[in-house]
């Protein structure tokens, strides 16, 4: 996805680039942070104490998500 992306702003296709980040946003939309930063690769570099906290403070972040995907 990531390389068809970069192709369709390369070649300004913005229909074709307008519909893939469309389909990267519904693919991640109220999907967990430990799923997203699957998607994308990110590494976690937050301490467990600064992820509780944040958690903690953001609550209303963390309602409602659907299941991941595996």
């Amino acid at each position: 996805m990531k390389q068809m992306i970069m192709a369709a702003n390369y070649l300004d296709a913005k229909d074709l680039l307008e519909m893939l980040t469309q389909a990267v946003a519904d693919r991640i939309k109220n999907k967990s942070v430990e799923y997203v930063r699957k998607v994308f690769g990110i590494e976690n570099d937050y301490t467990p104490e600064e992820e509780a906290e944040l958690r903690k403070q953001n609550e209303w972040a963390f309602e409602d998500l659907d299941p991941d995907d595996n």
